[in-house]
């Protein structure tokens, strides 16, 4: 038996799952990615060896974003393509989390309120870059990458977000932030200000009708309820986490390629489909980062998978600032002038053939078997559709 998978969990389980949940019909385009990714209901092609003659039959990807086997590639396109907009500055990570109590009402507004929390989250960091007190004084950047998972794949949203630490300021010069070594912006009032614009907007949107209050949040229809909650949050302390700086800035674009590309879970990850569980590791982050191992039932892991598939065309990699698309490219010129910094490469769109020849040194065209050969494609087929034969086929 080979290796387990997301779509082996959705083959065994589904139908059970259906019998009692109804499943909507975007998020059931993204189940049926991902259970026919590789296999021939996906279309594909025969490839030939130019030398030896081999044939072989290739199945295409499904190329959906919650698919854990077509990340893997996705991520080192997205860094190749990233290499650009790196300056060599410091840059800090900075986790912008929401409470516990708001996890009710994320699930029932979840773009309203992803893209509330990437506004506030943003606005934040930018306030305090302009803020006198912070003897910076620029406008600085953001990159902003959504999760909604924890390692037990339990709904959690949060920002992974990567700041410069300096900016542009109004005479176009680049100006470092004067936080001593390892400081960016004192956290815990990062955390106030985050915290008080969050839900100054919430609450705008809960007194316009703006906010699905059905389900387990239907609680918050009436007002003393609302109002409660609304006091606790302002009396709660949120999470906002500035960790260490990175080492150089040529270990930024592999950090962020971690964040950009995963998903909930990956494939490696499934060690175990019994009849009726699926048993899988994570990281206990509350244990030292220790991997560990638990099994939950299947129809379970199917509705905490279907959490975290985001909204239709949702964008959950967003850039900010200087980074921001419409401004990028003369920011990022006038910076490097003042910083004296040579510009980088910068690749167009890559296939994958390309972007694996420029990280892995590998051509995915050379014959695998002779070593000498050139693969050539024919024989393609559209999905749904039976693969052609390749009798009468010759190199």
């Amino acid at each position: 038996m080979g290796a387990l998978t997301v779509a082996d969990v959705f083959t065994k389980f589904l139908p059970e799952y259906e019998k009692k949940h109804i499943i909507r019909s975007y998020h059931r385009g993204v189940i049926d990615s991902i259970q026919k990714c590789r296999i021939k209901h996906m279309g594909g092609h025969w490839k030939v060896c130019t030398n030896c003659g081999e044939t072989k039959k290739h199945y295409n990807s499904c190329g959906n974003r919650h698919c854990p086997t077509c990340q893997g590639i996705n991520k080192e396109k997205w860094i190749l393509q990233r290499e650009y907009d790196l300056l060599p500055v410091k840059y800090f990570h900075v986790v912008f989390t929401v409470p516990a109590e708001l996890r009710t009402l994320f699930i029932r507004n979840q773009k309203l309120l992803y893209n509330l929390l990437f506004k506030t989250a943003w606005q934040t960091i930018d306030e305090f870059s302009k803020d006198p007190r912070q003897r910076m004084m620029a406008k600085t950047a953001m990159v902003a990458i959504l999760h909604t998972w924890t390692q037990k794949l339990l709904y959690h949203p949060h920002l992974h977000c990567i700041v410069p630490a300096g900016g542009i300021n109004e005479n176009n010069r680049w100006k470092t932030s004067k936080g001593n070594n390892d400081f960016l912006f004192y956290t815990p009032n990062v955390a106030q200000k985050f915290r008080g614009k969050f839900l100054f907007h919430l609450h705008e949107l809960y007194i316009n009708n703006k906010l699905n209050l059905s389900g387990n949040a239907a609680v918050y229809k009436h007002k003393k309820q609302w109002y409660r909650l609304k006091d606790k949050l302002y009396n709660t302390n949120w999470g906002v986490n500035c960790k260490e700086p990175f080492k150089g800035p040529e270990t930024v674009l592999e950090y962020l390629g971690r964040y950009t590309h995963k998903i909930a879970i990956s494939n490696y990850r499934i060690k175990r489909i019994t009849g009726t569980h699926v048993g899988f590791t994570y990281l206990d982050r509350n244990d030292g980062n220790k991997k560990k191992y638990t099994e939950i039932k299947g129809k379970q892991f199917i509705r905490r998978f279907l959490c975290h598939i985001v909204p239709y065309r949702f964008v959950r990699i967003r850039h900010y600032g200087f980074l921001s698309t419409r401004v990028k490219k003369k920011s990022l010129q006038r910076i490097r002038k003042t910083l004296k910094a040579k510009t980088p490469q910068k690749h167009g769109k890559l296939t994958i053939r390309e972007v694996v020849l420029l990280v892995y040194d590998k051509d995915i065209n050379t014959c695998q078997s002779c070593k000498k050969g050139i693969l050539l494609a024919f024989g393609h087929w559209t999905k749904n559709k039976e693969p052609p034969s390749k009798v009468g086929i010759v190199a």
